[in-house]
């Protein structure tokens, strides 16, 4: 017997991001992931895969304190820090986690939020650019292709390779948070 139920889309359930963590008044720079991670949707918040690591970045770098802080205190450290958090993409269907099962993705709005709120450099974790300038092909602003705190690169499996990749990171963000809009 024929199994009636409909066919589940192609490339996965539609999926809805998260809205974006936002400083008072303007940011010194936007942090822009690719889509948050199954966890990171479940739990509502960025990052939330305890084998990413985006957190433990953020607090070598002196953004937060202590990347096992509970949520709302790493977002509130974030935000004084004039720092924004947001992804590419708005909604997408995706099986699982990993961003090359990415299918059918409507961005979010950034064109906007750099309207109202920028200028500001738009720091790319994963050095989405391709991506970035595909969906925004007309929006100029400075991006930053940062490695991808995701635990699937290589960069963090070897101590030497972990050091450079903090390294691009805490150059970036202590540039942003200097002031220096990274403008050019």
């Amino acid at each position: 017997m024929a199994d009636s139920r409909p066919s589940p889309p192609l490339g996965g359930d539609l999926l809805h991001g998260l809205p974006p963590i936002l400083p008072e008044g303007r940011p010194r720079a936007l942090i822009l992931g690719s889509f948050p991670s199954v966890r990171s949707l479940e739990a509502h918040e960025y990052y939330a895969h305890p084998q990413n690591w985006f957190w433990r970045v953020m607090q070598y770098c002196g953004v937060v304190a202590d990347a096992s802080a509970p949520y709302a205190v790493r977002v509130e450290r974030v935000q004084s820090r004039g720092l924004a958090i947001w992804d590419l993409y708005a909604r997408v269907r995706r099986e699982g986690s990993g961003d090359d099962n990415i299918r059918d993705a409507t961005p979010n709005p950034i064109d906007t939020m750099l309207a109202s709120h920028g200028p500001f450099p738009i720091l790319l974790n994963g050095r989405r650019s391709r991506e970035f300038r595909r969906s925004f092909p007309d929006l100029r602003t400075r991006l930053i292709a940062l490695p991808s705190t995701s635990p699937r690169p290589l960069h963090w499996n070897t101590e030497e390779s972990r050091h450079a990749a903090i390294a691009e990171w805490r150059r970036a963000l202590q540039a942003a948070m200097d002031g220096d809009r990274l403008s050019g």
